[in-house]
């Protein structure tokens, strides 16, 4: 649900930002900023500001900033929409009239309640009852600890196909909610989903759970793992399994290790790395990156060493690396996993695999090497098509370079050859659809004139009247650039305060963080009018500049006498101007 700019600010009035923040970690007033340790991450030493007349903080130690809705999202776990609704309860305030006559919130406020009783009654049957003893055995020889059971809020569902059903509609609940609620076989509605397995609870974020994974006890032709379909609740490639539990060591360590199931997850935990969470019986998919973007700068990837799982490396670090995570790959081998290591070795042993850690770009290449021995020339295209993907991703030209050096170096050729063909690979097309994670990467790590200019204009209503009083839409190039120049625009006309204003009207929420970061930052409190304009003068140059190229190419080709002549009347015009421009520049400098 979107909120109108009028209640986001009501919102802001009703709520004090130091009092929202100072219940996380305790602030001290020095100068017009308070200071405190970071909420964010560990530190001895605060690195974490609030500027409470402009309603943002920032935090130098993870670099990142934001308002009271980006706040309450990073601590909580929310989304913008969730963040708004938490602040308006906390503050008495009532938005958006009553959500509850929303058909598809009813739906889903049904079955979070549904879930919730069903994993209580789950939890039961394992711990309490008769019928788990069988499961209490199993959990026990997998090394699974009470704490753990208690902590993850493991289950077991009995072999009986209709005893769910039965014990549900007694409790009123309509077998036409119950078919659609992802607890029953699609084809046997009254038939239970889950029979005579271990039952993991699937939570968010913020621990509610929203779907179940089930793990056989016995040999049969069922599947040994099975999860819940996607409902109105739950989508497996948005989810991960254990991150109630590890968002708060995700938070604060800026990393999470991605392991590959259930029990890999819970024997990490019991191990210490308690940062460890595990796709949904999927690939690791862009949409759980992106949640996790919210709270992780890195990400250890601890597949299995088959080569399924060396597979499964290859296409989670590119699309990791290309969403600008540090990325790295740890791998046990003989076969096995951490649940396996953890029951034959111990926690240290699991610890000592992820601290043994390698970048993932020196994994990939080992593991291409392996496959294929670099030593025979056919074998050599074969490695490259395998690394060339990971190298593309890479957002840093620095990096990149030095990638293929070492790759060079791997295939004992020269680098120009190595870079050859990846400048013609990249030239056919053969790589992965990356658009849209590029695009946003563009925007995170965009330095040009262009979006300085609109981000520093943006602190205050004062330095964005004089922009527009200076510069035209038309000058800006770059496509973010113009995006913030227009939405600018429409605050600024509806009398509304600046860098609020902008930050309400940007609906991509990633966009929006990035935005917060930057803006929240000390990067342009210096910035004056004579800043601002002289930005703009020297944007406004290098657009007389390429003008003044597009006609001396269009001169020498030219062959009618009255476009030449237009043409040379337009760049006299345009030298006349360059000149003026150059002055106006040098005047700023002076001043």
């Amino acid at each position: 649900m979107r909120y109108t700019r009028e209640v986001l600010q009501q919102i802001r009035d009703r709520t004090d930002i130091l009092d929202l923040i100072g219940a996380y970690t305790k602030l001290e007033r020095r100068g017009d900023r308070w200071w405190g340790l970071s909420p964010f991450k560990s530190e001895k030493t605060p690195s974490f500001t609030v500027q409470p007349d402009k309603g943002f903080y920032y935090c130098f130690a993870t670099q990142q900033g934001g308002d009271i809705f980006r706040f309450v999202s990073e601590m909580e776990g929310l989304t913008f929409t969730e963040s708004v609704e938490w602040l308006a309860e906390r503050a008495g305030i009532e938005i958006g009239g009553d959500r509850r006559d929303d058909p598809r919130e009813r739906e889903a406020r049904a079955l979070s309640e549904l879930y919730d009783r069903v994993g209580t009654t789950f939890a039961y049957l394992l711990t309490k009852s008769p019928q788990g003893e069988n499961a209490r055995t199993y959990l026990k020889e997998r090394t699974v600890s009470e704490e753990s059971i208690e902590r993850f809020g493991l289950g077991y569902a009995p072999e009986d196909a209709g005893w769910l059903h039965r014990f549900l509609r007694a409790k009123s609940y309509s077998a036409e909610f119950l078919s659609r609620s992802g607890l029953f076989s699609r084809n046997y509605p009254r038939v239970s989903l889950f029979r005579n397995r271990v039952l993991f609870p699937i939570r968010d974020e913020r621990g509610q759970i929203r779907a179940f994974g089930g793990r056989a006890l016995e040999k049969t032709d069922r599947a040994k793992y099975i999860n819940s379909p996607d409902t109105a609740i739950y989508n497996k490639k948005r989810g991960l399994y254990g991150l109630d539990v590890a968002i708060a060591t995700i938070r604060t360590s800026r990393q999470a290790v991605i392991a590959e199931g259930y029990f890999d997850v819970i024997a990490l935990h019991e191990s210490g790395v308690t940062n460890a969470v595990a796709p949904l019986g999927t690939a690791f998919t862009e949409e759980q990156a992106r949640l996790l973007k919210r709270w992780a700068d890195t990400v250890v990837l601890l597949f299995d060493a088959d080569s399924a799982g060396v597979e499964a490396s290859f296409k989670a670090a590119a699309m990791l690396e290309s969403l600008g995570f540090g990325v790295s790959v740890a791998t046990v081998e003989g076969g096995k996993d951490a649940s396996d290591v953890y029951a034959e070795s111990g926690a240290t042993a699991v610890r000592e695999i992820v601290d043994r850690a390698e970048p993932a770009f020196d994994f990939l290449v080992a593991a291409a090497a392996g496959a294929n021995d670099p030593g025979r020339a056919e074998n050599r295209e074969l490695i490259l098509r395998k690394v060339l993907p990971y190298i593309n991703v890479v957002n840093s030209e620095v990096r990149r370079e030095t990638m293929l050096q070492r790759l060079s170096e791997e295939l004992s050729v020269s680098l120009a050859a190595v870079q050859a063909d990846f400048d013609r690979w990249r030239g056919g097309g053969d790589k992965p659809n990356t658009a849209d994670t590029s695009a946003r990467r563009t925007l995170q790590t965009q330095s040009n004139r262009e979006m300085t200019l609109m981000l520093a204009s943006a602190r205050e209503d004062e330095l964005f009247a004089h922009l527009r009083s200076v510069m035209r839409l038309e000058e800006l190039e770059d496509e973010y650039a113009r995006y913030l120049y227009v939405t600018l625009e429409d605050a600024f006309r509806h009398g509304e305060q600046l860098p609020q204003g902008l930050v309400d009207r940007i609906d991509d929420e990633s966009v929006r963080a990035i935005v917060l970061d930057r803006i929240g930052s000390d990067e342009f409190s210096s910035w004056t009018k004579q800043d601002i304009e002289r930005a703009a003068l020297n944007i406004r140059i290098r657009s007389v500049r390429r003008e003044q190229k597009s006609i001396d190419i269009r001169l020498r080709t030219e062959q009618d006498h009255r476009a030449t002549t237009e043409l040379l009347e337009r760049k006299m015009a345009l030298d006349r101007e360059l000149a003026d421009l150059k002055v106006r520049v040098d005047d700023r400098v002076a001043e």
